[in-house]
C-alpha cells in the first residue's frame, strides 16, 4: 500500500504532462492559410490595380512607304524618323480583361527627301494625334497584352525646292498591338507597334497640285503613371 501511495503523485504528474504538452505544441505551430485563400486573395488584389486614370508618354521610331502623284510625277518615297507622344487614358477591369480609352498627341521628325525632275521633294511630320480604344487580357497579374484601334490625324509639311512649304492635315486611323508591365502600384512600362493609316489627300503648292499618301508604322516604348 505504501508503494502504491508513493507512485500516485508520479502517475498524476505524468498524466498532466501528457495533456499539457500537445496543447503547448499546438500554440507554437503557426496558423496555416488554406490553399483557397492563398490562391485567390493575392491575385484579386493585383488585378484590381489596373482600373483607373493614367498619364504618360512614349518615344519611338517610325517608317513607311509613302506615295506622291501629280505635277512632280509618280514618286514612291521612304519616310522614317523619331516620333514622341504625350498620352492620357482610363482603364476598366472586367475579370482578367482590361478595357480602356486613350488619347495622345505628339511631334516628330519623320519624313523623306527625294530627288525629282523639279528638284528635291521633302516631307516632314509636324504633329500627330489619336483617340483609340484598348482591349487586353492579363496573362499574369502584372502583365497586360492588348490591341488598340481608333481615329488619328497628322499634320505634315511638303516642299519642293524653290517653293514655300505647304502644310496639310490628314485624317485617318490607327491600329496596333502592345504589352504593358506593372512595375509598381502607380507605374507601368509599355512596348507597342502602332500603324497610322492616312488616306490620300490633294495638296496645292505654288500652283502645283499633287496627291500624297504618307501612311507609316512605329515601334514605341513608354511609361505611364496611374492615379
Amino acid at each position: 500500500m505504501a508503494g502504491s501511495s508513493s507512485t500516485s503523485p508520479l502517475l498524476a504528474g505524468l498524466l498532466g504532462a501528457a495533456l499539457v504538452l500537445p496543447a503547448a505544441a499546438a500554440d507554437l505551430d503557426p496558423p496555416r492559410r488554406s490553399a483557397r485563400s492563398y490562391d485567390e486573395v493575392p491575385y484579386a488584389s493585383n488585378i484590381e490595380r489596373w482600373t483607373g486614370f493614367y498619364l504618360g508618354g512614349t518615344l519611338g521610331y517610325g517608317w513607311g512607304d509613302g506615295r506622291a502623284n501629280g505635277s512632280i510625277g509618280a514618286i514612291p518615297f521612304d519616310q522614317s524618323g523619331m516620333v514622341g507622344t504625350l498620352l492620357a487614358g482610363y482603364n476598366w477591369q472586367v475579370g482578367r480583361a482590361v478595357l480602356g480609352v486613350e488619347a495622345d498627341i505628339g511631334i516628330g521628325d519623320l519624313g523623306s527627301d527625294e530627288e525629282t525632275v523639279l528638284g528635291t521633294f521633302t516631307s516632314r511630320l509636324n504633329s500627330i494625334g489619336s483617340f483609340r480604344g484598348r482591349a487586353g487580357i492579363l496573362v499574369s497579374p502584372a502583365l497586360l497584352v492588348y490591341g488598340t484601334a481608333g481615329l488619328a490625324w497628322a499634320d505634315m509639311d511638303f516642299r519642293i525646292v524653290g517653293a514655300p512649304a505647304q502644310a496639310e492635315t490628314f485624317l485617318g486611323w490607327q491600329v496596333g498591338l502592345g504589352s504593358e508591365l506593372m512595375v509598381s502600384d502607380h507605374v507601368t512600362l509599355r512596348l507597342e507597334y502602332i500603324y497610322t493609316g492616312l488616306p490620300e489627300e490633294r495638296v496645292i503648292h505654288s500652283g502645283l497640285i499633287d496627291s500624297y499618301d504618307p501612311s507609316f508604322g512605329a515601334v514605341r516604348a513608354g511609361v505611364t503613371f496611374k492615379f
